[in-house]
């Protein structure tokens, strides 16, 4: 229902120090005990309010056309109508009125059965009911002037039977008077009245109320204080006004004593006659009537409520006179601060009071509230007071849905009216009417919509509790259920009304001729928000009748259930609430939304389509299945059946779609090509949903990614993939499908295809980046998949003649790689006979580093280089920002030696030599390189870095290893006449150079496998050239062990275990070299023959080397026995099986034992002390 926003459009309420500004307060009509004095027959305003539906007649043609009563706003507890139309004269003048410049007032009484509207000048009367049944006749009166207070006057219409017309009494703020007997006089100018004037009025006095007690007898307030009773006597056949203040009776001594006695001290120490300004009286209520026809009276006067006893006699009686300002303003902090923080419960004001059958006492209090980007606001509550001996009590204390704010508006009273003898109460204010039950939680309220529109005045009827509200456009009834309202649950019902409330948002909220506007109230729960928006969107989506008008023009009921779904956004919007409101919940709402706007995108393409009288229909066929699956399928219209009420599983039925279109590829009868365009079309529904959402971000306030979306589960993903497969197919096998077709059925519906492909699978991406670990499987596999799938697509449509969207494409996703590559399927080299080279030339301007990189990058894997370095005059700025962000030392030297850093290019070659297995190649890197670092050492002129001079050195001898090895192996060959093959050349080398390694299966395999390697012109790791230098037969080249421990004594990037595995193996094959058992056989040999055995053997030219070039550390034959352990092996050689590592193993076993037998420690010690002589003597020399 219409409940209260954080902020409405209200108007500024009257505040009480400064009512001196403010236009007279509207006139309540009667506050009446429940038997009228006077009327006491009540049929004829039942009579009145009977609707005659089949012969209504109404001002306003729209509205007569409609007939019947025309809802405003219904839930479960209330009801709004149309009541009555307000007569032509009144509508006139409203409808020019400037409610901030001309104040007016109203009442609708409903004993009398007429309503009023004052302005300051004239006050029109008509019979509110006969309004219901046709034109009312309008009674025009003038009213009294006050030239000091432009307001208008109140007003009380008489009661004079059922007979006659009422009669009308006006009093100006000055207390100037007017009665006229009958409001008929209005017919002839309305001149014969009665005049009266309030004496003893102050100059700065003003009348502040009017309330009508009985038919005779009525009573005024002023803002000094005073009462006064103004009682309509007959005499003649004329009427008389008498009118005098509340007074005591002449009084005896005792009496006197006996009334101190029971007043309180304030109230027997006051004269009835002194008037006090501070006791400013805003509202007057009547109390319990007695049998004796005594009359209570009570009224708030700034702050102080007073209890007047109104005597049959004609007298008046002060009973009560007490100060509720600091009791109500602890309750309001103590309660509502708790409930709202916002509340300071400062400046409290008494606005209104009531009194309930039970004599309890309904007090309406405002309240300040903290300020809001500086927007003062004032708050309202109800109070329920019980007398308890010369006090009150509070009984019980509820916020009242309605706040002002500083905005502009027109200043306007609130005042209470008692529905259903109290049980509920309504507060009227200038641009909405409040409700609060009194035994339950139920709260709500009806706003108006427009700016120009106000509140004139409340009715209740006494019989049928109708509340009628008369605003400046119409008149509205209000139905109240007092059973539902006061069974109200406040854990279900605010749920409900939340519901409701934007239900009517959606229902009644477009109508024009509805003067209410609806609104969420400032308390409102988050979750009752969510759930009730997600309820009413689901029943939209579902055609829910409640919601939904039922039409078999589906494009009609699509359209609706369209503006319904943007109502209720729309709604939400306006009241500032979509922020409470989670992501998941809004992009329910869009979801829904945009599943709605593709399905009718869809059913237009199906019209369109019937229109074609198709012997088959795809998108029937899917319905169909679908309804089938989900044993929906028994109706005459199954079509209009899912569009009605399953739209929301749209993506179900496009899942149906591609199997229709699949089972009829894969049969032999089916004919796929035919059914591919519309299968399509129904695909490409997607497309809808996506610019919708694009479209509406903002009003539904979605922070991507989606959560979950619907348009990209994976059967979905799968479906447009296969639908394109199907549509390549068609087009490809269709003869000369590249030089035409490209603008007909299904070829030209292959970009739609491709767009909503890419646009599913990413969006599936952006949600499952999102999700951690939880579907990072799944994110890994369709990022792979789209990187693959990407260029394949984007190539199809080039292929099929769509090169224009392709580029499209690939622009939108970024795809740079795929550009590049589209702009490279023609001519590469030379770059300017490119037919693409503009465009290239277009995308590096665009995209710069980004294009640039990946088009680089396609040159260096196609072979391309050339192509790179033809253009690095005009792109070499972007070479550098490519080679910087994507190292490529095998290429980017060449880019610094164009650029003459040859510093850099040295670096770059000198590393790039490290890991390069061409021997040639390896050998000119080292040459260049070096070449380029003595070129940079000369050009800087500083000094030469012997570490860097001597990687070099190292480099280039270590490929002069290779060499000498090359050498020396096909020294072998060169008997041989006949050209061999790499194996065979590779047999003749072991035959002739691996004596040493025959019978051990091992050793042969890596010696055959390294030796192929070398003759293939590769170049080979540290550790395969020292396995080669120590296994070949070293009859001839001794040297080649101390070479072998020189390379791995200067390697760097070799494992230290690894490394020392690998000097102990080179010294186990040095001490297995020599034939010890010979040189050891001294029988008849002298010392000098024997030194000379020593230094004759491997053992002592390789020491001699060793310590010459300080060639690291010197095994001894016990160390050498350690062989590699199998995790070095594996390390090294990391594919080999487990039974090659054995058979490895015993090799090195083999090796081990033989070295074990033989007993070399004092040799070792002796051809040590031999080779330090020698090389301290050459050293000496």
């Amino acid at each position: 229902m219409a409940t209260f926003s954080p902020s409405p459009a209200p108007r500024r309420s009257s505040r009480l120090q400064n009512r001196g500004n403010s236009p007279s307060r509207i006139q309540r009509p009667h506050r009446l005990a429940a038997t009228p004095t006077f009327i006491t027959d009540s049929s004829s305003v039942a009579s009145a309010m009977d609707l005659d539906e089949r012969g209504s007649i109404m001002t306003d043609r729209s509205l007569s056309r409609m007939g019947g009563d025309m809802i405003f706003a219904k839930t479960d507890e209330m009801s709004v109508s149309f009541y009555a139309n307000l007569p032509l004269e009144v509508k006139q003048v409203l409808r020019t009125s400037d409610f901030n410049k001309d104040p007016y007032s109203g009442e609708i009484d409903t004993i009398t059965g007429f309503a009023l509207v004052t302005s300051v000048q004239t006050c029109f009367v008509w019979q509110h009911a006969q309004a219901i049944k046709g034109i009312p006749t309008c009674y025009i009166f003038s009213c009294p002037q006050d030239l000091r207070s432009p307001r208008p006057p109140f007003h009380a219409l008489v009661p004079q039977g059922l007979s006659r017309e009422p009669g009308l009494i006006l009093v100006s703020a000055a207390g100037h008077i007017r009665f006229w007997d009958s409001i008929g006089i209005g017919l002839a100018g309305g001149d014969n009245y009665v005049v009266s004037q309030l004496e003893d009025v102050e100059y700065d006095e003003e009348v502040t109320n009017l309330v009508r007690a009985d038919a005779q007898t009525y009573i005024l307030s002023t803002s000094y204080g005073r009462l006064y009773r103004l009682v309509l006597t007959s005499a003649g056949g004329k009427y008389h006004l008498s009118i005098r203040a509340f007074a005591r009776p002449t009084s005896t001594h005792s009496f006197s004593r006996l009334t101190s006695f029971f007043l309180s001290s304030s109230a027997s120490t006051t004269s009835y006659d002194a008037k006090d300004k501070a006791k400013h009286i805003h509202a007057v209520s009547l109390g319990a009537q007695f049998s004796t026809g005594d009359r209570d009276v009570w009224a708030l006067a700034n702050g102080r409520i007073q209890q007047w006893s109104m005597k049959s006699e004609g007298w008046e009686e002060l009973i009560l006179d007490y100060d509720l300002t600091s009791l109500l303003s602890e309750k309001v902090v103590e309660k509502l601060t708790t409930q709202s923080p916002d509340i300071s419960g400062e400046d409290l004001e008494l606005s209104d009071l009531a009194v309930f059958n039970d004599q309890k006492i309904a007090i309406l209090v405002s309240y300040s509230g903290k300020e809001v980007s500086n927007d003062f606001r004032r708050l309202y509550a109800l109070a329920e007071l019980e007398l308890a001996g010369t006090g009150f009590v509070v009984k019980n204390l509820r916020s009242v849905p309605y706040q002002t704010t500083s905005r502009p508006g027109p200043p306007v009273h609130p005042r209470i009216q008692l529905i259903y003898d109290g049980s509920i109460i309504s507060v009227q204010f200038g641009d909405a009417v409040a409700l609060c039950a009194r035994a339950s939680e139920y709260r709500d309220r009806l706003e108006l919509k427009l700016a120009n529109d106000r509140t004139l005045g409340l009715g209740v009827s006494s019989s049928s509790n109708l509340l009628l509200i008369l605003t400046a456009t119409t008149m509205v009834k209000v139905s109240l259920d007092l059973d539902k309202i006061e069974a109200f649950k406040p854990e279900t019902g605010h749920t409900n009304l939340v519901k409701s409330t934007m239900m009517q948002a959606i229902l009644y909220g477009a109508s024009p001729l509805n003067p209410l506007r609806f609104s969420f109230p400032p308390e409102l729960s988050e979750e009752a928000l969510m759930q009730g928006a997600e309820q009413l969107s689901e029943a939209v989506l579902k055609s829910d009748p409640e919601v939904v008008r039922q039409s078999p023009d589906m494009t009609a009921q699509l359209t609706g259930r369209k503006e319904r779904l943007s109502w209720l956004i729309g709604f939400i919007n306006e009241n500032a609430v979509l922020v409470k409101m989670s992501q998941g919940s809004r992009q329910k709402l869009a979801t829904d939304a945009e599943k709605l706007y593709g399905s009718h995108q869809l059913w237009l393409s199906y019209n369109q389509f019937l229109s074609t009288s198709p012997s088959q229909s795809v998108l029937k066929d899917a319905v169909v299945a679908y309804m089938s699956e989900i044993r929906d399928g028994a109706h005459e219209d199954v079509m209009r059946v899912f569009f009605r009420s399953w739209v929301g599983d749209i993506g179900r039925l496009l899942k149906k779609v591609s199997d229709i279109a699949n089972a009829a590829a894969k049969s032999p009868s089916g004919n796929v090509n035919a059914l591919l365009p519309e299968a399509n079309r129904i695909v490409t529904v997607l497309r809808s949903a996506f610019q919708y959402r694009a479209y509406n971000l903002g009003v539904y306030g979605i922070e991507l990614p989606m959560l979950k979306p619907w348009s990209s589960i994976p059967s979905i993903i799968d479906t447009i993939l296969s639908l394109f497969d199907l549509t390549t197919k068609a087009v490809e096998s269709t003869p000369g499908y590249s030089a035409r077709g490209q603008d007909k059925e299904p070829s030209s519906q292959l970009p739609s295809l491709a767009s909503v492909l890419f646009e599913s699978i990413k969006e599936r991406l952006d949600w499952l980046s999102t999700t951690g670990k939880e579907h990072h499987r799944e994110l890994e596999e369709l990022r792979q998949r789209f990187l693959v799938l990407r260029p394949e697509v984007l190539e199809t449509l080039r292929r099929c003649g769509h090169a224009e969207a392709a580029y499209s494409l690939a622009e939108q996703y970024q795809d740079f790689a795929s550009l590049v590559a589209l702009c490279h399927r023609d001519t590469v080299y030379p770059p300017e006979e490119n037919p693409h080279a503009d465009r290239i030339q277009s995308y590096i301007q665009r995209f710069k580093e980004d294009f640039t990189n990946e088009l680089f990058q396609w040159y260096i894997q196609h072979g391309e280089v050339r192509t790179m370095f033809d253009q690095e005059a005009q792109r070499g700025a972007y070479l550098d920002v490519f080679f910087r962000q994507r190292p490529n030392i095998a290429i980017s030297w060449m880019h610094d030696l164009g650029k003459a850093r040859y510093g850099a290019a040295a670096s770059a070659l000198l590393e790039d030599a490290e890991s390069a297995t061409n021997l040639e190649a390896k050998h000119l890197m080292l040459s260049l390189g070096k070449l380029s670092y003595l070129s940079q050492m000369q050009e800087s002129n500083t000094m030469t870095d012997e570490s860097t001079l001597d990687a070099f050195h190292d480099g280039l001898d270590f490929v002069s290893v290779h060499e000498g090895l090359l050498q020396e192996f096909r020294s072998v060959l060169v008997s041989v006449r006949t050209r061999q093959s790499i194996d065979g050349q590779v047999d003749a080398i072991v035959k002739a150079k691996g004596s040493k390694i025959a019978g051990k299966t091992a050793f042969l395999h890596i010696f055959k496998d390294m030796l192929r390697q070398l003759l293939q012109g590769k170049a080979l790791p540290i550790e395969d050239i020292m396995e080669l230098l120590t296994l070949k037969d070293n009859s001839e080249s001794v040297e080649d062990y101390a070479t072998s421990l020189h390379l791995l004594n200067s390697v760097t990037n070799l494992p230290e275990a690894r490394k020392v595995s690998a000097i102990r193996t080179v010294w186990r094959r040095v001490y297995l070299h020599d034939d010890w058992e010979t040189i050891q056989k001294t029988a008849d040999v002298s010392d000098e023959e024997l030194n000379s055995r020593y230094q004759g053997t491997a053992l002592y030219l390789t020491l001699c080397s060793v310590l010459q070039r300080d060639d690291g550390p010197i095994i001894q034959p016990s160390e050498a026995l350690m062989i590699p352990t199998k995790e070095e092996i594996g390390s090294r050689w990391p594919g080999m099986s487990m039974d090659q590592v054995e058979s490895l193993i015993n090799d090195y076993t083999s090796e081990q034992d033989t070295l074990g037998e033989l007993d070399l420690a004092d040799v070792f010690t002796r051809i040590h002390e031999l080779a330090t002589r020698e090389v301290e003597w050459e050293e000496g020399q």
